[in-house]
């Protein structure tokens, strides 16, 4: 992974909120006249090195950032971190989780700027920048209807990933790992939340050594968010996000997949 993006990424999704919810009370230093921020929702966005990522803060102060990049089929990093805000500016420390077999794990910290429902700014590490704006998508409820079916994508081993998944939210997914002789077999779940927002909770657990990455053979990942979003472009089918770690935050395994369409 390019180590400039992997510290933009970790950087970008360590902003989060204080005292349980996203805004400030007008005028506590918000540099703007009394602007009330708030973080919470759904951002999208690229990195000055031209990754694209998606960026979900929730209403209960979770930050998940999930960069890839599908031109060179590659699911490139994960973040999952907490922090604090005051007026519009935020700070924020947290994990990211980096491709590959070895998928090493580092903490830094960011700053950055936030306009209600609209951008979603900073400066990164070695002077990288992001922009973000906001997806309209965040505050329409997740249906787990809508995740049923079979997706095809690229999971953070580097590897090729099928999902099938029921209407209930359970799954089951597939990734072929280099240097494994099988398959990796790997069973979750989605979950909708309370929040009613456009994102589920989010499992997984990975068969054994032979076919799974060494890393997460046998392990359960058992924090984690789903998200389900419509393109722009309409000639693309839905996308999936995928961003789970385990309790202790040691281990983190992610993927984008796209939804197939039925063969009659």
């Amino acid at each position: 992974m390019h180590p400039r993006f992997a510290a933009a990424l970790l950087c970008t999704a360590t902003l989060t909120a204080c005292n349980g919810y996203f805004g400030v009370s007008s005028g506590d230093g918000d540099g703007g006249g009394g602007t009330t921020s708030d973080a919470q929702g759904i951002w999208t966005g690229t990195t000055s090195d031209r990754f694209v990522f998606n960026l979900l803060v929730t209403p209960d102060n979770q930050v998940w950032a999930l960069s890839y990049d599908e031109t060179i089929n590659t699911a490139q990093s994960l973040f999952r971190g907490t922090g604090t805000t005051s007026g519009r500016n935020f700070t924020g420390t947290g994990k990211t989780y980096a491709t590959g077999a070895a998928g090493a794990v580092n903490s830094t910290t960011v700053v950055a700027t936030v306009a209600n429902a609209a951008t979603f700014d900073g400066t990164l590490a070695q002077n990288i920048t992001f922009t973000s704006t906001f997806s309209n998508q965040y505050n329409t409820a997740a249906a787990l209807a809508d995740y049923a079916g079979t997706w095809v994508g690229r999971d953070s081993t580097g590897s090729n990933v099928t999902f099938t998944i029921q209407s209930n939210g359970s799954y089951t997914a597939n990734s072929t790992v280099a240097g494994k002789v099988g398959t990796c077999a790997i069973t979750g779940s989605f979950a909708t939340t309370s929040f009613g927002k456009n994102y589920t909770n989010a499992t997984a657990s990975f068969g054994g050594t032979s076919n799974c990455a060494d890393k997460l053979a046998t392990q359960s990942l058992t924090q984690g968010v789903g998200i389900r979003m419509v393109d722009s472009d309409t000639t693309k089918q839905p996308l999936l996000l995928v961003e789970t770690v385990n309790a202790g935050q040691t281990l983190g395994w992610y993927a984008y997949a796209r939804k197939q369409v039925a063969t009659p």
